[in-house]
């Protein structure tokens, strides 16, 4: 089957990525590849990987288009459609989203944006860490350092489909529900 639409979400840690995403997969069957999610499933097996999530660090590009290909294309089998949760999460990883993209032949694509005050990103990541017990949620000085990761690598990424491509912004500060029923409107899907 060919993939014909891709929902990519992007945001900082704590903004509602993956439940999000979670949510549209649910309401339109699609397939779902988080890319931080397979970062941690690869860490189980790979120290040096585990070591760079452990610290809040951005795993290198060098590292991670391998990463990428190996688990989206597991993902999208028999797919029509992908959300795509965290990826791309830095300039050179915008390359390999335009390689992708030309791989499955240009699917049609929109680029959602949840914009959450950076307070309530801090609370939601503590609140998580507890649900999930996620290291790399626990210590406020590693989500200090996630931000810092996110500002130097993330935004610049934020700057360019801003500037190149019509990037959809979502305000993440309201419930959950009106986060989704904000994006369903502003895909045209409701």
């Amino acid at each position: 089957m060919k993939l014909q639409n891709i929902i990519v979400i992007l945001g900082p840690p704590g903004s509602g990525k993956g439940t999000q995403s979670k949510l549209l997969v649910e309401k339109l069957g699609y397939a779902y590849f988080s890319m931080g999610g397979y970062f941690r499933e690869v860490a189980a097996s790979n120290e040096e990987i585990k070591a760079m999530i452990d610290k809040g660090l951005i795993v290198p590009d060098a590292q991670t288009e391998a990463i990428f290909r190996a688990g989206v294309d597991k993902a999208i089998v028999n797919a029509s459609g992908l959300v795509l949760d965290g990826f791309p999460r830095t300039l050179g990883q915008i390359e390999m989203f335009k390689r992708f993209l030309n791989d499955h032949s240009d699917p049609r694509f929109h680029l959602l944006f949840l914009d959450v005050d950076k307070q309530k990103l801090i609370n939601r990541l503590l609140l998580r860490s507890k649900i999930e017990s996620r290291v790399d949620d626990t210590d406020i000085n590693l989500i200090g350092k996630r931000f810092d990761e996110y500002m130097a690598k993330t935004v610049p990424v934020k700057s360019y489909f801003s500037s190149n491509q019509a990037m959809i912004h979502i305000n993440g500060d309201q419930p959950v529900e009106a986060v989704h029923q904000e994006i369903m409107e502003k895909l045209g899907l409701q």
